[in-house]
């Protein structure tokens, strides 16, 4: 298999800088995709013409926007497939939805271009460092979740910067059931700030969030300036207890010592899978490799900048998995005024779940978890 323009896109150097060479390669990406699930996937076969919809077609930016989407719960109970299954060198999983979850799939070449979707985002943000770092990882331990999306992602970011030492706080008790070890948590991050090594805080922002809680009245610690809080998996264990981002994060700078523009929240889909990170103003941008349309739930007709409606998510890397154009069941909006961090991308605003099933995303989970600890 040979996608050229795909592999180009997902290895630009600056994605958040979008170009018109760099949208005429996404655009050309987009149609080597579509093409070959056409060709290679009997639903999207079918979805296609259903909508008489040619793969070919896709010739402009606008062209993007007609791709019949797959929709995010249809995913969670078929397994669609464009390579034979054999193919797979990675699988994983959604936390899922009342027991249903969406299994991933990747073929190598694909796994690689995501990889590098990653990579060069990271280089980008200024996230990449040689300096030897203390993990403190807040969420779930990947040797005991090796197939959870959230577990994989949280251990892959481990690579941009060289591992000292690693701990993971969230773990299977005896019974089997997941804890957070928060005594532990605390103790390691202390010992973590006398080494003098930046430090990464990373993982789910409910655990984070109760992790500055236990510190509230105790002696702050002070990080190395150059560490970072890295929080993913949702927010609505922290927005439950009506904790605004900004609050979050002053708390944050108040009992870490991490500087704002080293705090960074992560957005990501299972369903997805390409990477998404606040710059150091706290937007999320669009990579050059993604788009992200905003859908009328009712009408499926496209929304302005500033009108909230469903996030369709296109990325042109996964030839495993006919996840070229996705409908989540998130609401958000395009953002009105251009990022003052420089970058020249549009940005976004993640407002919560739609729909009328709760989707029981890794936020949901942490937050029983915690609730299930501190009922002992």
């Amino acid at each position: 298999m040979n996608f050229p323009d795909s592999e180009a896109v997902c290895r630009v150097k600056d994605p958040l800088n979008w170009t018109e060479s760099y949208c005429k390669l996404m655009v050309s990406a987009c149609r080597e995709l579509a093409v070959f699930h056409y060709q290679n996937c009997k639903a999207i076969d079918k979805l296609y013409r259903k909508y008489n919809f040619d793969p070919h077609s896709i010739k402009t930016e606008a062209d993007i926007e007609r791709i019949p989407m797959v929709g995010v719960t249809a995913m969670k109970f078929f397994l669609l497939l464009s390579l034979p299954e054999e193919k797979a060198v990675l699988k994983l999983t959604s936390s899922g939805t009342r027991g249903q979850k969406t299994q991933v799939l990747f073929d190598h070449d694909s796994l690689e271009r995501v990889q590098s979707q990653l990579t060069v985002l990271w280089e980008q943000e200024g996230l990449v460092s040689d300096q030897p770092t203390n993990y403190l990882m807040l969420c779930y331990d990947p040797e005991q979740a090796n197939d959870l999306g959230i577990a994989f992602s949280v251990k892959n970011e481990q690579r941009f910067a060289p591992i000292a030492e690693s701990y993971y706080a969230v773990r299977k008790n005896k019974l089997g059931d997941w804890e957070f070890n928060m005594d532990a948590a605390v103790a390691k991050l202390r010992d973590f700030a006398k080494q003098g090594l930046p430090v990464r805080v990373s993982g789910i922002t409910g655990f984070v969030y109760e992790l500055l809680e236990k510190l509230e009245n105790t002696d702050p610690i002070k990080l190395h300036p150059n560490s970072f809080l890295l929080t993913g998996g949702g927010w609505k264990a922290a927005e439950d207890k009506k904790v605004t981002r900004d609050f979050f994060r002053q708390k944050a700078m108040r009992l870490l010592g991490i500087p704002l523009e080293n705090m960074r929240d992560g957005f990501g889909l299972a369903e997805h899978s390409a990477p998404y990170i606040e710059c150091r103003e706290h937007r999320f941008h669009i990579p050059v490799y993604n788009r992200i349309l905003i859908r009328d739930p009712l009408s499926m007709k496209l929304l302005p900048p500033g009108e909230p409606g469903l996030m369709e998510l296109v990325t042109p890397f996964n030839a495993m998995m006919p996840t070229l154009a996705i409908l989540s069941t998130d609401l958000a909006y395009l953002d009105k005024e251009k990022c003052p961090c420089g970058w020249n991308s549009p940005t976004f605003t993640i407002i919560g779940r739609g729909g009328l099933v709760k989707q029981k995303g890794c936020a949901i989970h942490a937050g029983e978890i915690v609730k299930r600890e501190k009922m002992k």
